[in-house]
């Protein structure tokens, strides 16, 4: 996208850039917790108001409308932050979270036959072979997208609608690049302090 379309005004030196392809993540003003997913609109107001401030004078009062990445959404962005210089690698690991979230939310009727256990060695060899892992009670791990983007029923149709194992990979393949293909496109992550420090 950025080959396409000239970015580099909203790019100065001094501001809190970490990366801006393939995914755009930017330092936020705290130390610790967790990353927030917010939209380039909301991005581009706070980012104006950060401009305008000086040491003297800071003029940080806007909260922009965002979804805070905790749980399940907290290690699928530290880790996608972790791997932010290989896109390759960033897209198997938000495949894995696809085949994650299907294991352990979506209506698959493939993961209600003997092919579960195909499944989730998959998943084991993905996580190996990435060096990650998830902790904690988690519920979800895809990034939540607003519907305006992306229909979270589509990715359960793609799942719940796929006959065969090659099917369900292939239709968890599609749906987490479209998801990934939108989350550059529209969306800024700002992460903690503490993320640049792992």
């Amino acid at each position: 996208m950025a080959d396409i379309i000239d970015l580099t005004s909203r790019f100065k030196t001094g501001h809190n850039l970490i990366a801006v392809s393939p995914l755009e993540f930017r330092k936020g003003e705290w130390l610790s917790g967790s990353a927030i997913l917010c939209t380039r609109e909301e991005s581009e107001k706070l980012e104006t108001q950060r401009r305008k401030s000086t040491p003297d004078k800071p003029l940080m009062t806007l909260v922009p409308d965002h979804q805070r990445l905790d749980g399940g959404y907290h290690y699928t962005c530290l880790w996608l932050f972790k791997l932010r210089e290989d896109e390759k690698r960033m897209r198997r690991l938000y495949r894995l979270a696809g085949y994650m979230e299907c294991a352990t939310g979506a209506p698959s009727p493939v993961l209600r036959t003997d092919l579960v256990r195909r499944f989730f060695k998959i998943i084991n060899e993905e996580r190996e072979k990435l060096d990650v892992s998830w902790k904690g009670h988690i519920k979800s791990f895809l990034l939540p997208l607003r519907t305006e983007h992306y229909d979270p029923a589509v990715f359960m149709d793609a799942v719940g609608g796929a006959p065969t194992l090659k099917e369900l990979l292939a239709g968890i393949e599609y749906e987490t690049d479209s998801q990934f293909d939108i989350l550059a496109a529209n969306y800024v992550i700002y992460v903690p302090a503490a993320f640049l420090g792992r």
